[in-house]
């Protein structure tokens, strides 16, 4: 898979990073192709552009904003230079700050994580996504994916690989949608009102119809800061701790 082109969100912009190694010619064929794959979770939003990695000018950058624009539903309000004191307004340093900040705070966590990340399941990539999803949001792909932030109720993942959410899940998350049973759902707090895994499905212990998630009872250590994870076991969606003692049954 090239990755001439990445795209990474904020919440107030898109970077776009360009390699500077590729033609323009064939940049602008990919970004084409990445913003059509991303245009679904991208949604319908006002929003900046930084573009990095390589020095386009001006006509080069109009050609971004147009095919950008015509190959999803986001409107580009402005291209901003990083090297300008209106880099400020999108906050990038600051978001950057929090997101180390918060790592730092997951010290206990960083081995699940580290995992999570290496067990992707498709492809060996994922989408990652910075943000809460709140209700009437949704992502959908074909990659693994990593949430950075909150699943609200009536927010909703789906995707061919593993779902990751380093923060509460509380709404929809459909993992291996293309039929894969290894995929999994993993959440610093899993507490879901649907997970569907392949063509398993449960709910909440708390709602009153439907197959419920079950708890697997297994000798782990269990913390209110260790992560769950939800998986398919003898052909039912299961609940347990997200660890080291996880990981070694999962992989045998």
């Amino acid at each position: 898979m090239s990755q001439s082109v990445q795209i990474k969100g904020t919440k107030s912009g898109i970077i776009l990073v360009l390699d500077e190694n590729v033609s323009f010619a064939e940049l602008k064929e990919e970004i084409a192709d990445k913003f059509q794959e991303a245009s679904s979770f991208l949604g319908k939003h006002k929003m900046g552009l930084i573009i990095r990695g390589r020095m386009l000018s001006e006509s080069e950058q109009e050609e971004v904003v147009g095919i950008i624009v015509n190959n999803s539903n986001l409107t580009i309000t402005c291209i901003v230079d990083e090297q300008s004191t209106t880099e400020r307004l999108f906050n990038i340093e600051k978001e950057e700050r929090a997101l180390e900040e918060k790592s730092a705070s997951l010290e206990s966590q960083e081995e699940a994580v580290s995992a999570a990340a290496s067990a992707l399941a498709y492809d060996n990539s994922a989408l990652i996504y910075t943000g809460n999803l709140r209700s009437g949001q949704d992502i959908s792909c074909e990659q693994s994916v990593i949430l950075l932030g909150d699943v609200k109720p009536g927010g909703s993942i789906t995707s061919y690989g593993s779902v990751f959410v380093l923060g509460e899940l509380r709404g929809n998350a459909f993992a291996g949608a293309g039929g894969d049973r290894e995929a999994i759902v993993m959440a610093l707090k899993l507490d879901p009102l649907q997970v569907r895994i392949a063509d398993a499905i449960a709910i909440s212990p708390d709602a009153e119809k439907g197959p419920k998630i079950r708890f697997k009872k297994k000798k782990l250590v269990n913390t209110d800061n260790e992560p769950e994870v939800a998986y398919i076991d003898n052909g039912h969606i299961v609940k347990t701790s997200y660890g080291t003692s996880f990981l070694r049954q999962y992989n045998k």
